[in-house]
């Protein structure tokens, strides 16, 4: 008999695993990576979030805070007009908008509105004194910003700055000054509060009538940016129609011819998400089209663009070719706002861009934050002028109708004598109501763009709709 010697099994299954791919190891890697990819993608859109709808922040190339009311409500209009190009889903994007037409209107009938902003609340760069302005430029001075702080229109510490404007019309008797309720009290959120019931509303209408009376103001402006925009409660733009009505109604009643006009939003998707157009159209004299800010630097939109073009350019469509003065004016007037209540924003002041690369200094040329000019990318005329004294090249884009200048790694798009020309004839052909500037106090009223002149911007637009002859 043979002795089997029992022979050790080789342990061909640790062999044969390691040999074959390890798959589970390869999946808990990609599945570690997608999450890290995820992490970080929530958190750049969390931040994004955060910067649009904070007046306080900055973009994120820079580390300070915005802390400077002189700029902080422009730079949130400015960043939720930015915000409205990615809401636009539900735009038509079909929309067709005409050019020119070819009539003209009674010009001495079209008003000059001129927003006046006082230097401790929003100014912004310049140090105006009411002294200096020319009571003649304009037909009404909108002075800003009052608050609106426990339903009640608050003032502030600058009631003798008001007093100054209002002694203007002791030189102009025509003049209508205004003051305006909003700005950067739409930080705090002054608006939705008031509006929330009958009660708030009759009491901020009260100080209304009472500001109205103590200093002489002919009207008010409501300067509320803007009704149920997004995260807002959409009651709102019901709420403001009524507030409207009740403000009209307590005006007659008081037996005060006094002005009702409201600062309203250009970009369609804020038009469509905000306002009640046909039925605001019933309680106000006129409504002042913010039609500018259509491009402004974003860390996701990072290209240069025209702060206020006139008309899109052939190169632009879908929602792109909507972001001009034409379209929004057109678009208002489709959605039921009367024409002769239309009255058409024009800037005086520009957006400066840090360009990438100084040798690709075009439209849509790449860029990564504010320029060093101005403040937060918002550059008065003089210092626009200024630039180009130094050797900025300038480019008139003929077919949107407004300029921009380029020197070294500074782009900066704004509207110079030519272009608001452009912008007050097209605004006599089409017979709006009229040109709102925004504002004198960043018009070079300080001589430095020509010797002896002053205000050109503003003189332009008023000599063109006022005292040109047919």
């Amino acid at each position: 008999m043979v002795n089997q010697i029992p022979v050790p099994q080789a342990k061909y299954e640790l062999l044969t695993d390691v040999r074959q791919p390890r798959w589970k190891t390869q999946v808990l890697c990609l599945i570690l990576v997608s999450l890290v990819l995820g992490v970080l993608f929530v958190t750049r859109a969390w931040l994004g979030i955060v910067i649009l709808c904070s007046p306080r922040a900055e973009t994120l190339d820079t580390e300070t805070v915005v802390d400077n009311a002189k700029v902080a409500t422009w730079l949130r209009r400015a960043r939720m007009y930015a915000e409205s190009t990615k809401e636009n889903q539900n735009a038509d994007r079909n929309n067709s908008i005409g050019a020119l037409q070819h009539f003209y209107t009674n010009f001495s009938r079209q008003i000059i509105v001129c927003y006046y902003t006082i230097s401790s609340n929003l100014n912004t760069f310049g140090e105006l004194s009411p002294s200096h302005i020319d009571p003649n430029l304009c037909t009404h001075i909108i002075v800003g910003f009052a608050g609106v702080v426990n339903c009640s229109l608050d003032l502030g510490s600058n009631s003798s700055i008001y007093k100054e404007v209002i002694a203007l019309k002791k030189l102009q008797p025509k003049l209508r000054v205004m003051i305006s309720a909003g700005g950067s009290n739409e930080l705090h959120l002054g608006f939705s509060e008031m509006i929330k019931s009958h009660a708030s509303r009759k009491k901020f209408i009260k100080s209304v009538l009472n500001v109205t009376k103590t200093f002489g103001f002919d009207g008010i402006d409501l300067d509320w940016e803007f009704p149920a925009w997004i995260g807002a409660d959409e009651r709102e733009k019901i709420r403001f129609v009524q507030l409207l009505e009740e403000l009209q109604r307590e005006f007659y009643r008081a037996k005060e011819k006094l002005i009702l006009s409201v600062a309203v939003a250009a970009p369609q998707a804020i038009v469509d998400q905000s306002y009640i157009v046909a039925e605001m159209a019933k309680y106000v004299d006129f409504v002042n089209l913010m039609s500018y800010d259509y491009h402004f630097y974003v860390w996701y939109y990072p290209i240069t663009g025209l702060n206020a073009p006139l008309f899109p350019r052939s190169a632009e469509s879908g929602y792109l070719s909507t972001l001009n003065v034409n379209f929004s004016a057109q678009y208002w007037l489709s959605k039921g706002m009367p024409r002769e209540k239309l009255i058409i924003g024009i800037p005086t002041y520009g957006h400066s861009y840090k360009l990438d690369n100084p040798m690709n200094h075009g439209l849509l040329a790449p860029a990564n934050g504010f320029g060093e000019l101005g403040e937060m990318g918002f550059v008065r005329y003089s210092t626009v002028c200024e630039f180009l004294q130094s050797g900025a090249i300038s480019v008139f884009d003929d077919e949107s109708k407004v300029p921009y200048a380029y020197k070294d790694k500074e782009w900066i798009s704004y509207d110079d004598v030519t272009s608001v020309y452009y912008k007050a004839e097209w605004i006599r052909a089409n017979n709006f109501g009229g040109a709102m500037i925004l504002s004198i106090s960043v018009d070079d009223w300080n001589n430095t763009c020509k010797f002896n002149e002053s205000f050109p911007l503003t003189r332009t637009i008023t000599k063109t709709l006022r005292y040109q002859e047919d």
